[in-house]
């Protein structure tokens, strides 16, 4: 490996938002977001929150669908987790990862 490359620590379901381009890998996008259990879904916040604007609401928008869904006691849960997840980020992936939970 050379060591001039980048190593792309990010999940394959940031690389696949990162790369959606066609209606197609954007419909692919959003059902792996649909399909992936919340706790994975939430590791991958600072990731999903460093994609273009439209792609972060896109997962927003799938990620609010599925925690609607929730007992309240879960949701209590997750923002703690989000949280935390938020607090380990630079100030403006932060803010989005907030806003996420708080629209909520």
């Amino acid at each position: 490996m050379d060591p001039d490359d980048d190593l792309d620590l990010d999940s394959t379901l940031v690389r696949r938002g990162r790369d959606a381009e066609t209606f197609d890998q954007v419909s692919a996008f959003a059902k792996e977001i649909e399909g992936r259990s919340l706790d994975k879904l939430l590791l991958d916040l600072p990731g999903l929150a460093a994609l273009s604007e439209w792609k972060f609401r896109l997962a927003s928008q799938m990620f609010g669908r599925r925690y609607r869904q929730l007992p309240a006691v879960e949701k209590a849960q997750l923002k703690i987790f989000a949280e935390e997840v938020a607090a380990s980020q630079d100030a403006e992936l932060a803010s989005k990862i907030r806003a996420l939970i708080a629209e909520r």
